[in-house]
């Protein structure tokens, strides 16, 4: 999408839409902010160096003129998407896509989009680690670390893009299609901003909406809600789960993990060395070993990063064994 000499109203003075606010003004958008926080509340250090970007701060509530006299709205993904202002810009048809969104339609190189209630993070950064590992130069970001809009704008180069990507994100992207989507699981969460349980699974569910053909789909088959779920016949979709099954690509047996792609040999992962406790996390690696399968990462980077990863820091975190004790 270009951007120059539009009209841009970005939502919210989060970390991602201050980065969406200096990447769009330095493609020569006209870039107003609208932050319902009252100035005195801002930091200002950061609204004088959005207005020495050319960049408008509106604060103490949003104004709906600003809305509708947009060209392209981009929310914060703290942003409610039923607020009156935003309902009224879609009704008058302008377009309301998040930073991610937009950021996304900038990316050449394969995208790797890790979702799920629980475990996002810890899945994002492994998968980071074992491809560095494995040579290549990657970015890791979204709804981790760096935002998305930060990569485009400084015009880096990666081999392998590693997003992770919340609920909120996913609602603001249209035509989505990662060369890999996982979802690791999906539980109550956030319903204070969804209507309803059913609302927030198929936003979850919208990673797999736009894939193509020869693009990946990972599911985790345990999950009640993701076991009866069929994506898009476009791609391949590779399952896993604790117990060995017909349709799984990826299981549990005793310390090991056996995964394989279809038609391939299967490969044994070793879990003893492993710092990541816990059955939640031995479905994370399931989910992770498939993804380094599917980009072709040796087995022996794949077992070599299950060794060494230490997980994030205050996510469960192992401390000592004090005698027989382990403490997190």
């Amino acid at each position: 999408m270009d951007v120059k000499g539009r009209r841009v109203l970005v939502v919210g003075m989060g970390r991602s839409g201050l980065s969406a606010a200096r990447w769009l003004a330095r493609e020569g958008a006209r870039v107003t902010m609208s932050e319902a926080k009252a100035e005195k509340e801002l930091d200002k250090t950061l609204v004088e160096d959005m207005q020495e970007r050319g960049i408008t701060v509106e604060s103490g509530g949003h104004r709906q003129e600003s809305f509708l006299s947009a060209d392209l709205i981009v929310p914060s993904p703290g942003v409610p998407l039923d607020m009156e202002p935003l309902q009224a810009a879609r009704k008058k048809g302008i377009p309301v896509v998040g930073e991610m969104g937009l950021a996304v339609q900038h990316v050449d190189a394969p995208i790797v989009a890790v979702t799920g209630t629980n475990g996002k993070s810890t899945v994002t950064a492994f998968l980071g680690t074992m491809l560095k590992a494995g040579g290549s130069s990657v970015f890791v970001g979204g709804n981790i670390g760096t935002p998305l809009s930060d990569f485009v704008a400084e015009r880096e180069h990666a081999d392998v893009v590693v997003l992770e990507v919340s609920s909120f994100q996913l609602d603001t992207m249209e035509g989505f299609h990662p060369s890999i989507g996982l979802l690791l699981n999906i539980s109550p969460d956030h319903l204070d901003r969804y209507p309803s349980y059913e609302a927030y699974v198929r936003s979850k569910l919208r990673i797999f909406e736009d894939q193509r053909p020869g693009q990946v789909a990972i599911l985790n088959d345990d999950d009640a809600v993701l076991s009866d779920f069929i994506p898009s016949e476009k791609g391949l979709v590779l399952r896993y789960g604790e117990e060995k099954g017909e349709n799984r690509q990826a299981f549990v047996e005793g310390v090991r993990i056996i995964a394989a792609l279809p038609g391939d040999p299967a490969h044994a992962f070793s879990l003893e060395r492993c710092a990541l406790p816990g059955r939640h996390n031995r479905e994370n690696l399931m989910a992770a070993v498939l993804t380094g399968l599917a980009l072709k990462v040796e087995a022996r980077i794949i077992q070599e990063t299950m060794d060494r990863f230490q997980g994030l820091p205050h996510r469960l975190e192992r401390v000592a064994r004090v005698g027989s004790v382990d403490f997190y």
